[in-house]
């Protein structure tokens, strides 16, 4: 939904009134959590303060985007370690600074306008048109009421107010698109010597055992067992909930009857296409091209000339389909481009579409087969429905489940077995984990942290609640602790070889390199010096721009190229850098060519001016912030932030 609300409300000020939105999404949700006693402040705005919890619960929600709009790939420990949690908390204040201001500027947002951006956000409507009862329905499952989400959506407009008034007070100049053109199109001269790591480590001999003995007494402390503790711990999750959840009967009912509304609403579709493939860099002409032989085709076919299973045969590009008639058999949203998707939405059974473009290039579409899609009896889906109710119930009850699990570890601090209990969950137990490395609940580093921590290492309490996902939190105590011990050379000689081999080979790998990137800046042909090292090889000069990294000249070298300072005429500058796998390159640069701005198009010529313009309304927000942060009393309660 939030991303509906971004389409709605664009602008460069985005950042901001996401956040502004999600904010309010985390913290009306939780409830009392932890409840009791007066919240420490973590900063104070003109008087205005910002506790802890809402800053923990703005943070867990921006935390949370991260990992989704990173597909998983960034962790939240990866997260944790970016500082994100200060940069949050400065996002808050800006924005009580930014709200204070627009309204004390006396700027008003009319009631129409809030109705009408809520009803175009398409997360609350039905077949295009607005649903309140999905609306409030949307509203409750995150917690908030009508009231608080339409003061954010009027607030949120607000921001537009603002960013509009500065957009409008920033211009660019022909002078300076012209400047960015020739910067953003200069080529660049570059030869590349590039250092094989393989075989550089071919040529590094094995250690004696006397080198090994003397490398391993240098460097004890680098093969001691570490300090380490095993751990006990309860932890809780949505699934780890799920099981105790009790669901009746009306509400398994009521939500058969949910989805078979949904089913009975839908139609299965099987579709088959000629695709005519067009190159992402094809040129107008070719692209007209293509869509004219569709166009054809097409015509073809309504005058019954030829059947679309001919015409398929052949002109399609598509090989796995066009012996079949172009079959693709069902189409699924989400399986297939969208713009491809809507077209064979909106055809009749037999209908044939007009050229329809993909990122693959023109298709012709033909729906051959529409049909009602078959509502499953509830016996079919009960066990379907049973888990998706279990599941929700448990995400519903997990903060209460924090709570509990925060509170009773809390007040019997020598022991879990009470809280689990509570909770009717077990106590598990991990395997030995050190300060810096660990598997499974030991590979958080915010567990690491809390098991080493005085109260829970010196004490033996119970540590406070650890949140490691915004729906995943875990309490540890320490059951065993082992003091860190030397291990005798004889037990570690396999780790000694490996690391000093490791180590031998970047130093040789740096010194080789640097060797290189050397006689390259002192005029040395490097045909010459590629011939004498078996380990290198020359990539001789060419003119690359910015966007031309290929195999051959690596985004590494080619980023380190653009990096470098041009030289004067008839020299040379050269860099080192590290390419992925671990090969060590010389990049060196001869010459450069700015770009042309008259060979510009009207329109990218224009697209540029936008991004000056929006670069020069970034910089006015951020002056805009700062003078308000001066002006403005402003307080970090830096011992509450922890």
């Amino acid at each position: 939904m939030l991303m509906d609300i971004r389409e709605k409300i664009r602008g460069w000020l985005a950042y901001v009134i996401v956040g502004l939105i999600s904010i309010p999404f985390a913290l009306w949700g939780v409830g009392e959590y932890l409840g009791g006693g007066k919240e420490q402040p973590v900063a104070v705005v003109d008087g205005t303060e910002i506790t802890a919890r809402e800053l923990d619960q703005a943070f867990s929600d921006r935390r949370q985007q991260l990992i989704a709009q990173s597909n998983r790939q960034i962790t939240a420990e990866m997260i944790e370690q970016m500082g994100l949690k200060r940069q949050v908390l400065d996002q808050m204040i800006n924005e009580r600074l930014l709200v204070t201001f627009i309204r004390e500027q006396g700027y008003v947002v009319p009631d129409e306008l809030v109705a009408a951006t809520i009803r175009d956000i398409s997360a609350f409507q039905t077949d295009g048109q607005f649903d309140r009862e999905i609306y409030q329905r949307r509203l409750a499952q995150q917690g908030m009421s009508v009231e608080q989400f339409e003061n954010d959506i009027r607030r949120d407009l607000l921001f537009n107010t603002l960013d509009n008034a500065l957009v409008g007070s920033a211009f660019v100049t022909d002078p300076e698109v012209q400047q960015l053109v020739a910067l953003r199109d200069q080529s660049r001269q570059l030869g590349l010597m590039r250092l094989d790591r393989d075989t550089v480590a071919e040529g590094i001999e094995p250690a004696d055992e006397a080198t090994l003995r003397a490398y391993y007494d240098e460097r004890k402390a680098d093969f001691q067992r570490p300090e380490q503790v095993r751990l006990a711990y309860v932890e809780i999750t949505p699934e780890a909930l799920a099981a105790d959840q009790e669901i009746s009967e009306a509400a398994l009912q009521s939500a058969y009857e949910d989805y078979s509304a949904r089913q009975a609403g839908e139609t299965a579709r099987k579709a088959r296409h000629i695709l005519i493939q067009v190159p992402s860099d094809a040129d107008a002409e070719a692209v007209e091209a293509a869509r004219e032989q569709l166009e054809a085709a097409r015509q073809a076919i309504l005058d019954e000339e030829a059947t679309f299973a001919e015409k398929a045969a052949e002109l399609s590009d598509d090989a796995s389909s066009r012996d079949d008639g172009g079959d693709l058999g069902r189409i699924e949203e989400g399986d297939i481009a969208e713009s491809f998707y809507q077209a064979v939405a909106e055809l009749d059974e037999g209908s044939v579409s007009e050229p329809v473009r993909t990122r693959f290039g023109w298709h012709l579409i033909q729906v051959y087969e529409v049909s009602e899609a078959e509502v499953p009896s509830l016996d079919a889906v009960r066990d379907e429905l049973l888990a998706d109710l279990r599941r929700d119930q448990a995400e519903s009850a997990y903060y209460d489940a924090a709570e509990t699990l925060a509170s009773t570890s809390y007040e019997q601090p020598d022991s879990l077995v009470p809280a689990a209990e509570a909770l009717n969950l077990s106590v598990q137990d991990s395997d030995w984990i050190s300060r810096n490395a660990g598997e499974g609940i030991g590979q958080h580093p915010a567990v690491r942290a809390a098991a080493f921590d005085e109260a829970v290492l010196g004490e033996r309490f119970n540590s406070e609640l650890i949140e490691l996902d915004n729906s995943h939190a875990v309490v540890v105590r320490v059951e065993a602790h082992r003091e860190a011990e030397a291990r005798p050379f004889e037990a570690v000689r396999d780790e000694v070889a490996a690391q000093w081999r490791a180590e031998t080979l970047e130093t040789t790998l740096a010194e080789r390199a640097d060797a290189l990137e050397d006689a390259l800046a002192k005029g040395s042909e490097p045909a010459e010096l590629a011939e004498a090292d078996a380990a290198a090889t020359w990539l001789a000069p060419a003119w690359y721009e910015r966007r031309d990294a290929d195999e051959a000249m690596p985004a590494a070298a080619l980023s380190a190229g653009f990096a470098l300072t041009p030289p004067g005429e008839g020299d040379v500058a050269t860099a080192t850098t590290t390419l992925e796998g671990g090969d060590k390159a010389v990049v060196t640069l001869r010459a450069v060519k700015a770009g042309k701005p008259g060979q510009l198009d009207a329109e990218t010529r224009s697209r540029m001016a936008i991004q000056l313009q929006n670069n020069q309304a970034n910089r006015l927000i951020e002056a805009f912030i700062r003078s308000l942060r001066a002006e403005s009393e402003v307080e970090v309660r830096e011992d509450n932030l922890d």
